[in-house]
């Protein structure tokens, strides 16, 4: 099992919560996976971020960066945050 913790650091825009409010509730986000054979075959956000579309997208990043073989804290923590982060920006962040 892995734990990581996405951490953003976000600048608002006029719909997006303020980037305290999201660093707060990211800084909470823990994730679990289940790994077999070298690959993630199931993830599950363990202390929530507090956003599901956020912690759909953590665990969606987390099996894409694991599976594509970013496999180190570290890297892995780096390449689900640029996915998150991408995905917030969509969503009205910048």
């Amino acid at each position: 099992m892995i734990l990581l913790p996405a951490l953003l650091l976000l600048a608002p825009a006029a719909s997006a919560p303020a980037p305290d409010v999201v660093v707060t509730s990211l800084r909470k986000l823990r994730i679990a996976t289940q790994v077999d054979g070298g690959k993630v075959t199931g993830c599950h956000a363990r202390v929530s971020s507090g956003d599901e579309g956020i912690d759909r997208a953590a665990c969606a990043a987390t099996v894409t960066c694991f599976n594509g073989g970013v496999t180190q804290p570290e890297p892995l923590a780096d390449c689900v945050e640029a996915k998150v982060a991408a995905l917030v920006r969509e969503r009205g962040g910048q």
